[in-house]
């Protein structure tokens, strides 16, 4: 049995969606990072006041920023690859792809 293929024309116009979905997904996360480094500095201020701190406490706000800033890094990481993946399998999908008809019509059936 044959391989289900998909038009060109519509792997193109997938292409052009995925595109769009990762724009998005650029810009919205962009702005959770300057919102999240916002508060940190905040955080960070905020705690630079405080004379009687115990360094514990320090060490603890420390320990969460790295892990607030890891965990932007591998959910980026992991959205990225998302986005590379579907990539892929696109562009290898459009190498079987058959080229647009003329008419756009397509055959019946039989």
């Amino acid at each position: 049995m044959n391989r289900l293929t998909i038009p060109k024309q519509v792997l193109d116009y997938q292409k052009q969606v995925l595109e769009f979905q990762k724009a998005a997904f650029e810009n919205g996360y962009n702005a959770i990072v300057a919102l999240q480094d916002r508060q940190l500095e905040l955080a960070d201020r905020m705690i630079g006041q405080v004379p009687n701190l115990p360094d514990e406490a320090r060490a603890l706000m420390q320990t969460w920023r790295d892990a607030a800033e890891e965990g932007q890094r591998q959910f980026k990481n992991t959205v990225d690859g998302s986005f590379s993946a579907v990539t892929t399998y696109l562009d290898r999908l459009a190498e079987s792809a058959p080229a647009e008809e003329p008419s756009g019509e397509t055959e019946a059936a039989e």
